[in-house]
């Protein structure tokens, strides 16, 4: 039990820390600096936690690697284009401050992909320490669920109602899915990533669309 709760707490102190760094420290006007710096937050996190990544990684083929993150990344290149090309700068009925895919700035552009990707570097080691601690699938998911809904209720504070309480719907929701991939399908990881930078690919189109 004591290292399912360091485990844990140690995922939430990575993940809060990371993200209070880059967007009340450097600010997101700094998206360069923040790009560096989640960049070094990558490689510490390779580094100290490498075999448990590899557990994972060691299965994907190079082309696969290669062929579904980039497809991921063209998505939201793609995406992101269409939007700031073709679409209106909406008025929104709500407090959009502090939220990069509404505002659809540079640190919505260049640094939110690494932004995802530490943090499904953390999701992949948090998922197989607590499986190899003996939790089952379910019991990893019914924790996920529970831990990414208060993590992400914060984003009430930082944001709006609206869109907090859209945050942690989501979050809860994917968490539904990000353990299972991880254990279950070959590349799941990499699906993953997919899935959570195409969550806010897709949010942010459906949003300056219809607002």
């Amino acid at each position: 039990m004591n290292k399912i709760i360091k485990a844990i707490t140690l995922f939430i102190i990575i993940f809060a820390t990371t993200s209070l760094i880059m967007t009340q420290i450097i600010t997101m006007d700094r998206y360069i600096l923040n790009m560096l710096f989640l960049l070094a937050v990558s490689l510490i996190i390779i580094f100290c936690f490498k075999k448990t990544l590899m557990e994972v990684v060691s299965k994907t083929h190079r082309y696969e690697f290669i062929f579904i993150f980039m497809f991921s990344l063209i998505i939201h290149v793609v995406s992101s284009y269409f939007i700031l090309s073709f679409l209106n700068q909406p008025v929104w009925p709500f407090d959009s401050r502090g939220t990069s895919f509404l505002l659809m700035n540079k640190f919505y552009l260049w640094v939110k992909p690494l932004d995802v990707f530490v943090q499904q570097l953390l999701i992949i080691v948090l998922v197989k320490k607590l499986y190899q601690y003996k939790l089952s699938l379910r019991q990893i998911t019914i924790l996920f669920i529970c831990g990414f809904g208060l993590i992400h209720i914060f984003q009430v504070f930082k944001t709006s109602l609206i869109i907090g309480l859209g945050f942690t719907f989501v979050a809860m929701l994917s968490s539904l899915v990000y353990p299972y991939m991880i254990l279950k399908v070959r590349n799941g990881y990499l699906y993953n990533y997919m899935i959570h930078l195409g969550i806010y690919n897709i949010v942010a189109l459906t949003a300056w669309i219809f607002f």
